[in-house]
């Protein structure tokens, strides 16, 4: 059973379920979905975070739910209009839960003359990170991850951009050479290169 809990900073869950993704111009994207409560009923909610934590959410994304990965890559090679949304609803039928995960969650607040003031209740969340839950399972035949795919082809792209403005072309210029002239895909090009370094390194 999934359960919230308490921890020092806000609270945590380790499954969420989504109905929609909704990117829009800023650095952040909004999930419409569901939490599940402590006594085990799903309850519609609304998250807000980052692409690095999209980008963890999709690696720990169980590999054979090709469904799913196929969703988000088609939408992600092809974002044309802001804001945009990957409707899982519409396309499966049915929302998709991310489970065996670690959400750390926190409410969002808002200034309010002197005080910061909390709002929407418990009906939205900010999730700043997610870890997985080592979860033993039998070996599996190797697999193409369609995800992983699409992310490292972000990174080439962002990789290529780099390369132009280091021969001194002009930003816009770079960008459209490098095919990340919409700034969402320039975006998550930029966490999946960021995201590679930080592995290399390793």
């Amino acid at each position: 059973m999934k359960k919230i809990e308490a921890n020092k900073s806000g609270l945590i869950t380790t499954g969420i379920s989504i109905g929609q993704i909704i990117l829009d111009d800023s650095h952040y994207l909004t999930f419409w979905g569901y939490i599940q409560t402590p006594g085990g009923e799903w309850k519609r909610c609304d998250f807000v975070t980052n692409y690095e934590v999209l980008n963890n959410m999709l690696r720990y994304l169980e590999e054979h739910d090709e469904a799913v990965q196929m969703a988000i890559v088609q939408k992600l090679e092809h974002m044309e209009h802001i804001p945009e949304m990957i409707d899982f609803e519409a396309q499966l039928g049915h929302p998709v839960k991310f489970e065996d995960m670690r959400f750390y969650l926190a409410k969002p607040i808002y200034k309010r003359k002197d005080a910061w003031a909390a709002y929407a209740q418990d009906n939205c969340f900010y999730i700043q990170k997610v870890e997985a839950i080592p979860v033993p399972k039998p070996a599996k035949p190797a697999v193409n991850i369609e995800i992983d795919q699409c992310m490292q082809v972000l990174a080439d792209h962002y990789e290529l951009y780099l390369g132009y403005l280091e021969l001194d072309f002009p930003e816009d210029d770079a960008r459209r050479k490098a095919n990340l002239t919409n700034d969402m895909k320039y975006t998550l090009a930029y966490y999946a290169w960021k995201e590679q370094e930080l592995k290399d390194k390793q």
